[in-house]
């Protein structure tokens, strides 16, 4: 068995600035500290201001909220790496290595999956407690609540109803269909799971409520009021074919809109969906290389040694020297996520935040830090769909 890796030594601490000071020395220290702090502000100024743009693009264009995490990725790994080395006036001192040092593997996955097996049982334990007793939601812990369909048509668009379009989603094993402003839709909803007899009529002013039952024709097919749409209970489902058809003719495909980034449909109307547990291997290979690796290379690889180097690292946790730089970077990193996916409950990420950095110092390198954060991100995916 190989000895594990020692800690990362932390950074040396940059000498206070001096009040009347000017020997050489003490003015070398004071120009490198300002010069950090510079390099510092301009990093966090780039990342946040450029994820403050990509979300007004996903607000005005919302077809593209589902292309924004690979702009977010990609602005955190170009800010360090190609952005500030680029510009000389800044910090004399190196970019850090672990920037993009993920290795060694061996002792990296014994870290992460040491800390996945402490802290989750006690973070699941927190979540049910939460739930069920603040929040007051039932919970179901049942396989079925795992199978999802397919990711574009997962949830409601953020205003279905009154759109030029046809808005069409998933809600767990509920179909949702809203027609367009002043349009009668025909739908023709098939499964190989069984037919599909019952339906009732969706009304969509300002949001969608749920109107009398209606059947289907001799063709299977449903014909709600002119301006309403079908809302169908799928039950146990895993599989159905839906085709949307217009009042004499088909809906052209640009007038259909597919779940929450509402993303263009079908050229002929004609959509097949199954769900699945495919999605959770899809999850966890997008959270492992779209946002676990992006996000610590920026807030653990880049920003926490540049915080560490700042203030100190005078103090220790289970080992690990730790300063101003833990708390800094985990409260940089929880400030960020409500800008692309707004909700004050976005910022509690900080706490896992704290674990990650901890992780990152304790190894030397990003690779346990990864893992338990696209871990992590899977897990709290499963739990919340076991909770009404």
């Amino acid at each position: 068995m190989t000895s594990p890796e020692p800690p990362l030594e932390p950074p040396p601490a940059l000498a206070p600035e001096p009040a009347r000071d000017h020997a050489p020395d003490a003015q070398d220290a004071q120009d490198a500290r300002r010069a950090l702090r510079r390099e510092i502000g301009l990093a966090l100024a780039i990342v946040f201001g450029g994820t403050f743009l990509l979300a007004i693009v996903q607000w005005i264009i919302p077809a593209t909220s589902s292309f924004m995490q690979v702009g977010l990725a990609l602005l955190l790994l170009e800010v360090p790496l190609r952005v500030l080395p680029r510009v000389p006036s800044l910090s004399p001192y190196p970019h850090p290595p672990q920037a993009l040092k993920i290795g060694p593997v061996g002792p990296g996955l014994r870290l992460g999956l040491g800390t996945v097996l402490l802290v989750f049982p006690l973070f699941i334990g927190g979540f049910h407690l939460a739930y069920t007793t603040l929040l007051d939601r039932p919970v179901d812990w049942s396989g079925t609540h795992l199978l999802r369909w397919s990711e574009d048509l997962e949830g409601a668009p953020p205003q279905p109803c009154g759109r030029k379009e046809a808005s069409v989603w998933t809600d767990e094993g509920r179909l949702w269909v809203v027609a367009p402003r002043d349009t009668a839709l025909a739908v023709h909803l098939t499964s190989a799971d069984g037919p599909v007899v019952h339906a009732r009529e969706l009304r969509c002013l300002t949001r969608p409520t749920l109107g009398p039952e209606l059947m289907p024709d001799a063709t299977g097919g449903f014909h709600p009021p002119r301006g309403t749409g079908l809302f169908v209970d799928l039950g146990p489902r895993h599989h159905f074919d839906l085709k949307i058809l217009g009042a004499t003719a088909e809906v052209p495909a640009p007038e259909i809109r597919l779940g929450r980034a509402a993303v263009g449909g079908p050229d002929d109307g004609h959509l097949s969906s199954s769900r699945d547990l495919w999605w959770l291997l899809a999850y966890l290979v997008i959270h492992l290389g779209l946002v676990a690796y992006p996000e610590e290379s920026f807030f653990r690889g880049y920003l926490l040694p540049r915080l560490d180097a700042f203030y100190g690292t005078p103090r220790r946790l289970f080992g690990v020297a730790i300063g101003w730089g833990l708390p800094l970077s985990s409260l940089a990193f929880a400030l960020l996520h409500p800008i692309l996916i707004p909700g004050p409950h976005r910022l509690l990420v900080f706490f896992p935040a704290l674990l990650f950095g901890w992780l990152a110092r304790r190894q030397g390198s990003l690779g346990a830090a990864i893992l338990v954060h696209a871990l992590s991100n899977v897990c709290l995916a499963i739990v919340s769909r076991m909770y009404g």
